[in-house]
């Protein structure tokens, strides 16, 4: 199976299902599965640009690719990127934050009855990023350190030992 066809089999469809999903439930599911498969997206970027995939680069890129200032992208990557991948839910802190189909694709920091807050639509996020590998294919297997696996029928015969 080709690594698109892979892509699209884990990630695409997973996230349109989750979209069937009544009050948009799914939303937080869909951000969890968006989020490594954008940090995906910016390592396959920098070497498909032949640009080292350090720490620094890699943060540089998020923030040019989301419009962020440095601190902006920090708060934005250590509630969101940290607080899903660790905790399945955004980490808590100063900065608070807000989920809704009126906000946009890309995290927008914004004081909201004085208290600053990070608004961001997960659905449009999610889009957002499946529309970039749609956009490029090659980006699916150009990060190289985390190939795709192959999907395969388990011989009738295997045993459990």
């Amino acid at each position: 199976m080709k690594p698109k066809e892979l892509f699209n089999r884990w990630f695409v469809s997973s996230i349109e299902k989750l979209k069937e999903l009544p009050h948009g439930d799914g939303a937080f599911a869909a951000l969890m599965v968006a989020i490594p498969l954008y940090e995906r997206y910016i390592i396959a970027t920098l070497k498909m640009a032949n640009i080292n995939c350090t720490d620094e680069n890699v943060r540089k890129e998020i923030g040019n690719d989301l419009g962020l200032e440095d601190r902006e992208r920090s708060i934005f990557w250590e509630m969101f990127r940290n607080g899903f991948m660790h905790q399945a839910m955004p980490r808590g802190g100063k900065t608070k934050w807000m989920v809704s189909h009126k906000f946009g694709a890309v995290p927008q920091f914004k004081e909201v009855n004085g208290v600053m807050c990070v608004l961001l639509d997960p659905w449009k996020f999610a889009d957002r990023v499946l529309q970039k590998y749609e956009n490029d294919s090659r980006l699916i297997t150009a990060s190289e350190s985390f190939p795709f696996a192959s999907i395969f029928r388990v011989p009738t015969e295997f045993e459990w030992s």
